[in-house]
């Protein structure tokens, strides 16, 4: 008896894996952090392990992801080298690649540090928590990499700003803590 049942819920959570894999639909949101615990968890991304060396830096650029529709946690393969220094994710959490961790200069963007955002659909506004984990990593970076001197200027890529509406290449003005995206 008990076997049976054994096998019955192996076979079920087996089901449920396979099923939340092939499910589209983007995850349900989780709880938005505060921005003060956003910005902590932004600040141990930026600068723990490692020696930031602040005249390398020129400028930081926001990346649109690539569209996913595979349901991210039951993946595990990685398709090469990131070509971003972080990563904000579909909840708004903030992670740094070995492109960073290994400071990494990339030919095409080699004074630029990069922030890529997770998005489920092209032309996909960032969400709430993405946006705040946005700001948490800029002003991490802001402070990490030039503690005393002129901010660095923060641009969102031209995928970004056509889901936006804007100009390639548009100056963000992210000094005001409660600014908003549209």
């Amino acid at each position: 008896m008990f076997r049976t049942l054994g096998c019955l819920a192996g076979a079920m959570t087996g089901t449920s894996a396979l099923l939340a894999w092939m499910d589209p639909s983007p995850p349900i949101p989780m709880e938005t952090l505060p921005f003060d615990e956003v910005l902590r968890l932004a600040h141990s991304v930026v600068a723990d392990d490692g020696v930031i060396r602040s005249g390398k830096w020129r400028n930081i650029e926001i990346l649109a992801g690539p569209v996913s529709g595979d349901s991210p946690p039951f993946l595990t393969a990685v398709a090469g080298p990131a070509k971003y220094d972080f990563l904000v994710d579909f909840e708004g959490r903030p992670s740094r690649t070995t492109r960073w961790t290994q400071r990494q200069l990339s030919a095409d963007r080699r004074h630029t540090v990069t922030i890529q955002v997770a998005r489920w659909q092209e032309h996909q506004l960032m969400t709430r928590a993405q946006w705040r984990c946005v700001r948490a990593l800029t002003a991490a970076l802001q402070e990490v990499i030039v503690p005393q001197g002129t901010p660095l200027p923060v641009y969102l890529h031209e995928e970004w700003a056509r889901t936006y509406g804007d100009e390639a290449g548009m100056l963000l003005d992210l000094a005001p803590l409660d600014h908003v995206v549209r």
